[in-house]
C-alpha cells in the first residue's frame, strides 16, 4: 500500500514506485514530511524487491517476512516487525544512493540511472545490472602554443613532449614520456584550441584529464593581425602624401607588391590590398597598408613662403 502498487506489480513497477515515492518523500526533500513515511516506503521495497521476502510477505504477511528475517543475519539488522520501524534512517539513505548514483536529493531525477542503476538488496541479480562504478574525470590541463606569424599563416607541425604519471597493475606509477603531433591549419588564430582527451595523470577512480593546447600568436616585427586582416605600417614624406609615389610592400609570404599612390594621404589614411591576408575557409583575409606621415623638421623661410603660396591655393 505505502508504495501504491498491485500485489501483482513487476520488478521494474515496484522500482518505478520507489523511485517516485522516495524522491518525494526524502527528509531533505520534504521536510513537511515526517521520515517514517521514508522509511516506511524504503521497507516495502526492499521486501517486494527481494524474491525470496515478497513470497514469505505474500503467503504469510508481516509475520512470514519477520519469521525469514530473524534466519538472515544480514536482515535480522533492519528487519525485526516489532512494532517499530524495521529499516533506520542509515538503511533508507543507503537504498536510496543505490538507486539514485547520488546521496543528494536534489541532483536526483525520476529517469537518472534507469539504464544502469545498483541492486538493491535483495534484487534478483537475474534481471537487473549492478550499477557500475563511476569515475571522476580531471580538469582540462592548458598549455600554451607559442607559434609565429608566419606558422599561422602556412601551416605546420609541431610536436611537443608529455611526461605523465601511469598507474600500474600493482596500484604503483611509474612516469612515461609521450610526444605529441601537433597539425596546425593555415589561418589558426589566437587562443585556437586543441584537445587531446584522456592524456593527463592517472590516478585510482579517476578518468585522466584532457590536455588542451591554446594557441598564442607571438608578436610579429612587421605585421599586426587583426582577425583575417593583416596590418603594415608605412612611412612616407609629406611630399609623399601630397605628390603622391609609388612603392613596393612586401607581403607575409615573400612577394612584392608595386602600389601606385595618387590620392592625397590624409592622417590615418588606410589602403586595403584585397586577399593578402591570413587565409580563411574562403580565400584570405586583407592586407591593410597604414600611412604613417613623417613631416621635416626644418623647412627654410624661402621655402615657407612657396608653400604658403602653393597651400593658399589648395581647398
Amino acid at each position: 500500500e505505502s508504495l501504491e502498487i498491485k500485489q501483482t506489480a513487476t520488478t521494474a513497477e515496484i522500482l518505478a514506485a520507489y523511485r517516485a515515492q522516495a524522491l518525494r518523500l526524502h527528509p531533505q526533500r520534504n521536510q513537511d514530511v515526517k521520515p517514517d513515511r521514508f522509511l516506511t516506503i524504503t521497507e516495502a521495497y526492499l521486501v517486494l524487491s527481494s524474491a525470496e521476502l515478497r513470497a514469505a510477505y505474500d503467503r504469510f504477511g508481516e509475520p512470514g517476512v519477520r519469521h525469514l528475517t530473524s534466519l538472515q543475519k544480514d536482515g535480522a539488522e533492519y528487519l525485526t516487525f516489532d512494532g517499530q520501524s524495521y529499516c533506520n534512517l542509515e538503511k533508507a539513505l543507503s537504498t536510496f544512493e543505490q538507486v539514485f548514483s547520488t546521496t543528494d536529493p536534489f541532483a536526483a531525477s525520476f529517469d537518472q540511472g534507469f539504464s544502469a542503476f545498483g541492486a538493491a538488496p535483495g534484487l534478483d541479480e537475474t534481471k537487473w545490472r549492478p550499477r557500475p562504478e563511476r569515475k571522476r574525470k580531471d580538469d582540462d590541463l592548458f598549455v600554451d602554443l607559442e607559434l609565429e606569424l608566419e606558422e599561422l599563416f602556412f601551416g605546420c607541425i609541431k610536436k611537443r613532449k608529455i611526461t605523465k604519471r601511469i598507474l600500474n597493475s600493482d596500484q604503483s606509477f611509474t612516469q612515461r614520456e609521450e610526444i605529441v603531433e601537433i597539425q596546425v591549419k593555415p589561418g589558426w588564430k589566437q587562443n585556437t584550441q586543441i584537445r587531446f582527451k584522456e592524456l593527463g595523470d592517472e590516478a585510482p577512480g579517476v578518468i585522466p584529464s584532457d590536455i588542451v593546447f591554446v594557441v598564442k600568436e607571438k608578436p610579429h616585427k612587421i605585421f599586426k593581425r587583426e582577425g583575417d586582416d593583416l596590418i603594415v605600417q608605412l612611412k612616407i614624406s609629406l611630399l609623399q602624401a601630397i605628390g603622391g609615389f609609388t612603392t613596393t610592400v612586401q607581403t607575409l609570404d615573400g612577394r612584392a607588391l608595386h602600389a601606385e599612390i595618387n590620392e592625397i594621404i590624409q592622417p590615418g589614411a588606410k589602403k586595403i590590398v584585397h586577399g593578402e591576408g591570413m587565409p580563411r575557409a574562403e580565400g584570405k583575409g586583407n592586407l591593410l597598408i597604414q600611412f604613417e606621415v613623417e613631416f621635416p623638421k626644418h623647412i627654410p623661410e624661402i621655402s615657407r613662403q612657396k608653400l604658403r603660396e602653393v597651400l593658399g591655393e589648395c581647398q
